[in-house]
């Protein structure tokens, strides 16, 4: 498969896959398991889901040729039949998510070629699956067909996708990285953005959304929201697009979050800045993909638990949301990639437990050298 393939059939098995997690969910949590059990329950999906994809991202990092799609698909039909039994249910599912994402996560990063737009297009469909397979899973008894069908479907594209290891080694990242900031910060920075993403999206009122068909709109907000940020990005600049998005967000959120109209294009916006983290953080761990991957769900696990163990807030929401938000965007501010030349990472990067960092300098010395060997057909 070509890098559109891959990116075409790595797309619909992310809303297969999703769809089928908040299936089982919503099938076998909610209505076999009292409240707080069921609270519990979504804890544990979230923290396999999320929380071990930094692991198996440096797993494949290692070892590219593992088929962790087929696997996560594999893992995940296994659980689709067991939606009598929640707790078995619950643990294939968080582990089948967490392969998928990862197989998945790298293909985007790895054929993306410095540009955003494919990570993008590859997060964005996840956002609708969860809408949608929500919607389903309260209608279990007469669908339990179609998440087996989208699983299986997922399965067969994913195992042609993954005919070849996910990249070659060596490997290097081809996106813009700032140059003022140290890449340890990057990260930090990024990850911070991340997790007040993640805990500010939990907490946004929606008191609109009365019927089955009005909760799927934030889900569509969000799904073009991610698609198009990575393009906005590639075109006008991580730095601008994604600072000036999260900005113009708050008044639509803080204070329009009671029209649907209103509050669909703030939650657009806020959306936008996720393939900007991601490439980002990829930016400076240039040869680990896979790690790279895992961070960014590892901050949006830390960013959800909280709304899992306390109450959520109900008094000063509206300036809650609006300081998290500008805080979010400061981060962009200081760590994402402005209008400038791609950058690739050297082979003298410096390693570290936690990947390999290059001086920008460096890195864009490379991405030179390489660029020139390529317009000289070497």
């Amino acid at each position: 498969m070509g890098n559109k393939a891959t990116l075409t059939a790595y797309t619909f098995a992310h809303f297969s896959v999703d769809f089928s997690c908040f299936f089982i969910l919503y099938a076998a949590v909610v209505p076999g398991l009292p409240l707080a059990w069921a609270s519990f329950g979504f804890l544990l999906y979230s923290t396999l889901a999320f929380g071990l994809q930094v692991l198996i991202g440096a797993w494949i990092d290692r070892f590219p040729r593992l088929p962790a799609a087929p696997l996560g698909c594999v893992l995940l039909l296994a659980a689709l039949p067991l939606v009598a039994f929640p707790w078995p249910a619950i643990v294939l599912a968080g582990l089948g998510n967490a392969f998928f994402h990862v197989g998945g996560g790298v293909d985007a990063l790895a054929g993306a070629n410095g540009k955003m737009a494919r990570s993008g297009v590859f997060v964005s469909s996840g956002a609708l699956g969860v809408s949608f397979g929500t919607l389903a899973g309260r209608s279990a008894g007469t669908l339990l067909w179609l998440p087996i069908v989208f699983t299986v479907l997922s399965l067969a594209v994913c195992v042609l996708a993954q005919r070849q290891p996910l990249y070659k080694k060596p490997f290097y990242a081809f996106f813009s990285t700032p140059a003022a900031i140290p890449a340890g910060a990057v990260v930090a920075l990024c990850l911070v953005s991340i997790i007040i993403r993640a805990y500010g999206g939990g907490i946004i009122p929606l008191p609109w959304r009365s019927t089955a068909w009005l909760g799927l709109l934030p889900g569509v907000a969000a799904c073009l929201g991610k698609a198009a940020g990575g393009f906005l990005a590639d075109r006008f600049g991580a730095r601008t697009v994604g600072v000036a998005t999260l900005l113009c967000s708050i008044p639509l959120l803080c204070f329009g979050n009671s029209l649907p109209a209103t509050a669909l294009l703030g939650l657009f916006l806020f959306n936008i800045n996720m393939p900007i983290t991601l490439c980002a953080i990829a930016g400076v761990l240039p040869e680990s993909p896979g790690l790279s991957f895992g961070l960014t769900t590892l901050g949006l696990l830390l960013g959800t638990v909280p709304l899992y163990l306390f109450a959520r807030q109900t008094t000063a929401l509206a300036s809650t949301i609006a300081v998290l938000t500008a805080v979010s965007a400061l981060c962009l501010l200081l760590a994402a990639p402005g209008r400038q030349n791609l950058a690739l990472r050297s082979k003298t990067s410096r390693s570290t437990p936690w990947g390999n960092f290059a001086t920008p300098g460096e890195a864009n010395g490379k991405a030179v050298q390489l660029s020139r060997k390529r317009e000289q057909g070497e």
